[in-house]
């Protein structure tokens, strides 16, 4: 008795068993229900004005922008979120919403570094939830 066509139809079905490595299933993403968050964010972001104009270094954009450090990236500014507000702010709440989206990262890049001050979070959280927001409409157009 031949059993090669069992064993495919058990590869087929543990197909289905195994955890996905990139994040949430797309069945459970909800690009709007995220993208209006990204909108929560920026709206207290924009509430309190940026006290300088000097722009971000090229080195942070590139860093903040890559792809493969979404996810670091997001951890350094939950880190940094506990410096402004408790636990219970919203851009912390709202941020914490996203780590099971992201993937895990790829290259062993340094994720960005955020000053102990309202003005460089600011200016960098903006964005980075700018790659943020470009990352979910990829990928919500890709399902």
């Amino acid at each position: 008795m031949n059993s090669l066509p069992i064993l495919h139809l058990l590869l087929f079905l543990l197909g289905f068993q195994a955890p996905q490595a990139q994040g949430r299933s797309l069945s459970t993403y909800q690009p709007k229900q995220y993208l209006k968050m990204i909108s929560e964010i920026m709206d207290l972001l924009n509430t309190s004005p940026s006290r300088s104009e000097e722009t971000l270094d090229p080195n942070e954009i590139n860093t903040l922008l890559n792809t493969t450090l979404l996810r670091p990236n997001l951890d350094a500014f939950l880190n940094a979120t506990k410096n402004f507000y408790n636990n219970e702010s919203l851009i912390w709440k709202n941020l914490k919403e996203f780590l099971p989206l992201l993937p895990n990262p790829t290259s062993r890049g340094e994720p960005i570094y955020i000053e102990n001050n309202w003005d460089d979070f600011q200016k960098k959280l903006k964005k980075y939830l700018e790659a943020l927001n470009n990352f979910l409409l990829r990928t919500s157009t890709e399902s």
